[in-house]
């Protein structure tokens, strides 16, 4: 092989810029993990193992610098094999910010991918050498092909001598990694949730921040979805209920009753048997993200699991820090991972602080998400819940009629399209919300 197709095969530098950009400002590590989501796609061992190590620190919430490397690589008994603090120094000389992450991120991507392509060809070659017939080789070769990376930098490269069928296939794929929450008005301002996203649903104490998260599960699972739901404050029982009377339309009250009403009954055993067909598990008690992951990676061993929902954030576990925002800050960053390492999108519920209740509307802005700015900077949607009605039935100043049971749901930020106000309706009798018949009748 000559210098030049060497030369193609990594790049050592870029490698060292991405590492460097990473211990520089922490915020890219997202963006990063995006493009390299395995330290495998670095070429030099000790670059693999300074990327692990700068990943770890990052999801435990502590401050990235090159002394926590340092640490973190003492612990593992791996600093003395990466070339010590000289050669994490040296490194961090290797860009003057990080500024272009992204950017060396994908010439390392790109390199990972050339390698793959020259192993994949040097197995080919050994296939054609060995004795055998040619459907026999042919179908070894065809199982060679089928392991080419087919996403990376250069995917949406195409030119107009390409076949227009192959550029329809892979828009439609993309496609297809959305998984809508069928609740129309939202839909149409984030177009569904995608792999690796972080979504937060935050609203004060009884907004129906469960409620919602629980019919985006029913619906997700409706369309043949496989849905992972943790719940951290109520019993996976009581919500199995919950979802069948949403489903139903009946009173859970009304089918505890002494004496319920046929009619109910038969609804919620009709509902029952409809939601058995349905891919929803319910975990308790996982108050890590270390937990979570460790779960759904079980759960993906019978099928894999499409979406996560996390109730609620505020009761997770981060750790022993020192204040509650670093352990926020903590769980935050671990969600984050979580939803990239383990490719799909997190719900995660989320309270807000007490700053709407002293507002004259009581409506909730992006600045009230509590106990930590970790949460708005590493979310990549954020739904906002607020229904009005809810504050004047219990301040008692309106008539009964103006109880109309609106709810809106403020997309304040939307990295993938824009942000907006989203309505629905709250079924109070049902627990449960439903979709407008139009935004044009409001």
């Amino acid at each position: 092989m000559n210098d030049s197709k060497l030369a193609r095969l990594w790049s050592l530098s870029g490698e060292a810029a991405v590492l460097a950009s990473m211990m520089l400002d922490s915020s890219v590590i997202p963006a990063v993990l995006a493009i390299l989501p395995t330290a495998d796609l670095l070429y030099k061992p000790e670059h693999r193992q300074i990327f692990d190590g700068l990943v770890a620190v990052y999801g435990k919430g502590k401050p990235l610098d090159a002394v926590m490397l340092r640490d973190e690589l003492e612990q593992r008994g791996q600093l003395e094999e990466i070339g010590g603090v000289e050669y994490i120094a040296r490194i961090l000389d290797s860009v003057p910010s990080a500024a272009s992450a992204e950017y060396y991120a994908k010439i390392v991507a790109e390199r990972a991918e050339y390698r793959q392509l020259v192993a994949a060809v040097e197995d080919m070659r050994k296939i054609l050498d060995d004795a055998g017939t040619a459907q026999e080789q042919g179908q070894q070769i065809q199982a060679v092909a089928f392991r080419l990376p087919t996403s990376g930098p250069q995917a949406d490269k195409f030119s107009l001598s390409g076949d227009a069928t192959i550029i329809a296939v892979k828009a439609r794929d993309r496609e297809s990694d959305i998984i809508r929450t069928g609740f129309r008005n939202i839909d149409r301002l984030i177009g569904g949730v995608a792999p690796g996203e972080m979504i937060i649903v935050a609203g004060r104490p009884s907004m129906g921040k469960s409620a919602l998260a629980l019919g985006v599960t029913l619906n997700m699972a409706r369309d043949g979805r496989c849905v992972f739901y943790v719940t951290l404050e109520m019993t996976g029982r009581s919500l199995i209920e919950r979802a069948i009377c949403m489903a139903g339309q009946v009173n859970l009250q009304a089918v505890k009753a002494e004496e319920p009403k046929q009619e109910n009954l038969t609804r919620f055993y009709e509902a029952a048997m409809l939601l058995a067909k349905y891919d929803v598990t319910f975990r308790e008690n996982l108050a890590t993200a270390e937990s979570i992951i460790a779960a759904v990676e079980q759960q993906n061993r019978i099928k894999r699991v499409e979406c996560v929902v996390i109730d609620y954030l505020q009761l997770m576990s981060g750790g022993k820090n020192r204040s509650r925002y670093e352990e926020i800050t903590n769980i935050s960053r671990a969600i984050k991972l979580a939803a990239l390492r383990l490719h799909v999108p997190i719900i995660t519920l989320s309270q807000l602080n007490r700053q709407p209740e002293e507002r004259e509307h009581h409506k909730p802005r992006l600045s009230d998400l509590r106990d930590s700015g970790a949460l708005e900077q590493d979310a990549d949607v954020v739904m906002l819940l607020h229904r009005e009605d809810y504050y004047r039935r219990y301040a008692a100043k309106s008539d009964s009629d103006k109880f109309d049971g609106l709810a809106e749901i403020d997309i304040a930020k939307n990295r993938r399209g824009p942000s907006g106000i989203a309505h629905l309706t709250f079924l109070d009798k049902y627990v449960a919300f439903a979709d407008l018949s139009d935004e044009a009748d409001l």
